[in-house]
Parts: structure tokens; C-alpha cells; sequence
């Protein structure tokens, strides 16, 4: 998605109106994208009583601006909308959802039926224009509610293939707008001047208030998921000092993870000592071959382990049987000196339980029976 498409302007005082810019392209992944904006009006109606919404834009796709359209006239909140330079097309539709609606003294309205291009086969072709049509009808229903006026004269006046702009007066005087009001700060683009002027005197004019609040920034924090709840400066900066506070807490839980890493590490090493003293015992292999394959071991243990276990034991070196199991006093007494908790990090477990059961009860009633 394109980097934000408009500007939230947060009010000095809860109960004064929060304010949304719609200025520009109106579209999927536009400037303008409905997605956002939808959820922006949901969310903002949700804090706040008052909304002003504020358009100055060429218009653009039917579909994005009908869900801005239906997200304004649903929402809970007093809403207000201002024409700040321009609405043309799609965004003089938002503009008559049914909200009272202001325009600047030397803003613009457009009015035009829907248009659009495409190419395929015939019957493709068709159902594209019915669809055009249909969107049109749409569009002038809505005017007709918004003036007063039957569809008939609507489609007739405003809808028959050309643009039709309006003037700030002439909207007021065909009931399409409810007031005309001055800009605060007394400027005016030139007398005269087109509606791209206007549009791009108007975007000029209010670069400086959303600098000045901070939303931009704002916006991007709030797209990092820390800070996605972060509605205000005071929430952020909290959200801030949570994350800090968290830092904090790195360094010791680095060195814990170092420590068990360590303890990993010692518990393996053990663990394959004694596998390789017990194979030295049941005469799988010499004493002098234990460093060859503690190396190999390193790179695939479990193959080690498969090759060793297939080399047949030497019958002279096997001490004792006890239960039909070869026993070795030196693996028994290493066994009987380590805890319960040094064999279980040892892997060694299922060795003691098969080869030691006596010494396997034992251990277990030591640890657990207490």
C-alpha cells in the first residue's frame, strides 16, 4: 500500500470535532483508499462526538468512494462535511451523503455521469457498460435524495455526459449544500482560477496545519503494532516507556539464555562422553578412536550412533550379567553419582530404566518421593 493517504487532525479538546482530510485520489491503494479510510471514520466514532470531514479531490474510483460514502452516513457521530477546493465526481458524491455539508466561498462541485474504459470480447464489453449504467442511476438517486428532486430531471440536468461544476452559491441555491463559509485564515485562490488551481492551491494551504500536528508522523507510528492502539502523543510516549522497560529486562535475559546455553552444551558433551566410555567398554571401539568420533559426532550424531551401534560388542570385555544384561561397574558407578536431574539433561534416562532398574527406582524415589 501507497504511504498514507490522509491526514487525521486530533482536536485541543474532546469535545471539540476531530478532523479527516480527504485530499486526493480517490481509490484502492490510492491517496485516498477506502480501506483506510473506512476504518479511520469507524474508529474515530468510536472516541469522538463530532467528525469534520474535510474533501478537496478530483474524484476517482465509483466503488471506494460508495464504501466512504456508506461509512459517513453510518457512523454514530455529528458529522459535518467541508469543500474545502474541490469535490468533483466521485468525491461530490461522498460529499451529498445526506450530512450537512459547507463550502469554501471559492470552492468547486462537479457532476458527471460515470465513466470508465475496458476491453475484451463483445459480450464483456456489454456487461462492463450495464454496469456503468447502473452505477449512474445509483449516483443519481443519490443526488435526487440530496436536491430534492425527481431522477428523471437529475439525470436530465446533470447526468447526461458532460461535466457540470458548480459554484459554492450555486450548490447552496439548489439545496445541494447547506452553507458557505470563509477560510479562517482569509486567503483565497485567485478569482477566476480553474479547478485543478484550486485543488492544488488548496492541498498547498493545508500542508503546514497537519505538519504542525504531527500526524504524519502519528500515522506511520501507528502502523508498527506496539503502537497500533496509540490514538494520542500521551498513549505513544506510554507505549514508549513499556517498550524501554522491556529493554531493560535484554541483558539479563541474554545471559540467562547464555547460561542455559552453556548448561546445553555441557549436559551434550557428557552425554556423548558416556556414550563413548560405555561403546570403549562393550568393546565397540578403542579407547584411542573416542576423539575421532566426539569430532564426527559434531556434524551428525545420529549417524555416529547408527554406526556404532551396529558394531558387534566384544564378549572379554563384558564384566558381568545380571537379569540377562551386560553390566559395567564403571558406567553403574558413574550413573550412581550423577542426580536425577544431571541423567535427565544427560539423555541418559532410558539408558539407567533399562540397564539399572534398581538403581532407576532408586533415583526416582530420591527425586520425587521425599
Amino acid at each position: 500500500m501507497k504511504e498514507g493517504f490522509f491526514n487525521v487532525i486530533l482536536p485541543e479538546k474532546q469535545e471539540d470535532a476531530v478532523g479527516i482530510l480527504l485530499y486526493g485520489y480517490i481509490g484502492t491503494e490510492e491517496k485516498v483508499d477506502s480501506a483506510a479510510v473506512v476504518a479511520e471514520i469507524r474508529e474515530l466514532s468510536s472516541r469522538y462526538k463530532n467528525i469534520d470531514v474535510r474533501i478537496n479531490s478530483m474524484g476517482g474510483e465509483v466503488y471506494a468512494g460508495l464504501a466512504i460514502f456508506n461509512a459517513i452516513r453510518e457512523s454514530e457521530a455529528d458529522i459535518n462535511i467541508y469543500i474545502d477546493g474541490v469535490a468533483a465526481s466521485m468525491a461530490a458524491v461522498i460529499a451529498l451523503c445526506g450530512r450537512p455539508l459547507h463550502m469554501s466561498r471559492f470552492s468547486r462541485m462537479m457532476l458527471h455521469a460515470v465513466s470508465g474504459g475496458v476491453h475484451g470480447s463483445s459480450s464483456y464489453i456489454r456487461a462492463y457498460a450495464d454496469q456503468i449504467d447502473s452505477l449512474t442511476e445509483t449516483l443519481v438517486g443519490i443526488v435526487a435524495e440530496r436536491a430534492g428532486l425527481e431522477a428523471d430531471e437529475v439525470r436530465a440536468r446533470w447526468f447526461d455526459g458532460s461535466d457540470h461544476w458548480l459554484t459554492a452559491q450555486e450548490a447552496l441555491d439548489l439545496k445541494l449544500a447547506d452553507g458557505i463559509y470563509d477560510r479562517k485564515d482569509g486567503k483565497a485562490p485567485a478569482e477566476g482560477s480553474t479547478a485543478e488551481a484550486i485543488y492544488e492551491f488548496t492541498n498547498r494551504l493545508n500542508s503546514q496545519p497537519q505538519t504542525d500536528n504531527n500526524m504524519v508522523f502519528m500515522e506511520e507510528l501507528r502502523k508498527l503494532s506496539s503502537f497500533k492502539d496509540a490514538a494520542t502523543e500521551e498513549q505513544a510516549l506510554a507505549a514508549v516507556a513499556k517498550l524501554e522497560n522491556e529493554a531493560a529486562k535484554v541483558p539479563a535475559l541474554e545471559a540467562r539464555v547464555e547460561t542455559l546455553e552453556n548448561e546445553r552444551k555441557q549436559a551434550t558433551a557428557q552425554a556423548r562422553n558416556a556414550y563413548l566410555d560405555q561403546a570403549v567398554t562393550e568393546g565397540r571401539i578403542q579407547e584411542s578412536q573416542k576423539a575421532q568420533f566426539l569430532a564426527l559426532m559434531e556434524h551428525d550424531e545420529p549417524g555416529v550412533k547408527a554406526v556404532i551401534d551396529a558394531m558387534p560388542k566384544a564378549a572379554g570385555r563384558i564384566s558381568s550379567f545380571i537379569g540377562g544384561k551386560a553390566q559395567s561397574p564403571s558406567v553403574r558407578a558413574q550413573l550412581e553419582a550423577m542426580s536425577w536431574d544431571e541423567i535427565d539433561r544427560a539423555e541418559r534416562l532410558a539408558e539407567l530404566k533399562n540397564n539399572y532398574p534398581d538403581l532407576y527406582e532408586a533415583k526416582f524415589n530420591e527425586t520425587f518421593n521425599k
